[in-house]
């Protein structure tokens, strides 16, 4: 575990929560050692390793937020509203960071995984799977534009 980089991303996200929004950070150390995982073979800079692993949290706070939701839940609305702040919060940090490409590439991906959780269904790959994947073909075009 790269316990500098949990450190900056959870600084990152402090900086920048609303404290008014009344939600809590909450992402097990596992699923944030699995995306830090993923983004230690790119050899990425240590402020863009922070700010993905802090984008990597938001979304996956919003979709628990949208798991399991149900009629009957007396938080529905809570956790509908808090899962839609948590997914508007990753746009804004995308924005401001600059990593609005990854923002379109899992723009369509997290639309279907939205109504398939809507839906009561599984989804079908882990957030992290898609992470590797943007940055393996953001490799890929970085090395096709050295080699023209």
């Amino acid at each position: 575990m790269n316990s500098r980089l949990m450190n900056d991303t959870f600084r990152l996200l402090q900086e920048e929560w609303s404290r008014d929004a009344g939600i809590v950070p909450d992402v097990p150390c596992r699923d944030m050692n699995r995306m830090a995982d993923v983004l230690g073979p790119h050899q990425l800079e240590p402020e863009r390793q922070t700010v993905l692993l802090a984008l990597y949290a938001l979304l996956y706070m919003a979709q628990e937020r949208h798991r399991d939701c149900s009629y009957s839940d007396p938080d529905l609305t809570k956790r509908i509203l808090d899962g839609d702040y948590l997914y508007s919060f990753f746009l804004q940090l995308a924005v401001k960071y600059r990593e609005t490409d990854l923002a379109s590439y899992l723009s369509p991906i997290l639309k279907r995984q939205q109504i398939a959780l809507a839906e009561g269904r599984r989804i079908d790959k882990e957030l992290t799977t898609y992470f590797e994947m943007f940055l393996c073909d953001e490799f890929k075009h970085k090395q096709a534009g050295k080699a023209m």
